[in-house]
């Protein structure tokens, strides 16, 4: 990673969808791209910058060198697409879902960075995760369905 007084760090969900429970998702917000991996959840309690907690966010720029080489040397990038591929493969969720799931659920986007990485509004991704919130209301009511005699 470059150093860059202007990027922040964005992290949402520790990474247990994908068997990394010593890791948290995150973001970086590039200018172009915004860089999608995940990182080690102790950097989070390392940190001496203040740190936007409420909105799930820290400046990168404000890190001392060590820490900020340490952070970056820890970021593992992942592609959101594969993310999203694999929970269609794993669940119930259609592709659609799938993608609000992992921007929104697991790396904390809001609504208008979630609608503007799957270039749509941001009521429609309001519309998405009710959508998705429903499905797993469902989910969790029919899971407790017996479905054969014990």
């Amino acid at each position: 990673m470059t150093r860059s007084d202007d990027r922040w760090l964005h992290y949402g969900a520790v990474a247990t969808p994908i068997d990394r429970p010593e890791r948290t998702f995150g973001y970086v917000d590039d200018a172009e791209n915004p860089k999608f991996g995940t990182f080690p959840s102790g950097f989070l309690d390392r940190v001496d910058v203040p740190a936007d907690e409420d909105r799930g966010r820290m400046p990168l720029g404000e890190l001392d060198r060590d820490l900020y080489r340490r952070f970056g040397n820890g970021f593992e990038q992942v592609d959101v697409g594969a993310l999203a591929a694999d929970l269609v493969a794993e669940s119930l969720f259609p592709p659609r879902e799938a993608r609000i799931v992992v921007l929104f659920g697991w790396f904390d986007m809001d609504r208008e960075t979630t609608a503007e990485a799957l270039e749509t509004e941001p009521e429609r991704v309001a519309a998405l995760v009710e959508e998705v919130r429903d499905r797993r209301e469902r989910a969790d009511r029919t899971a407790a369905v017996r479905f054969t005699p014990e």
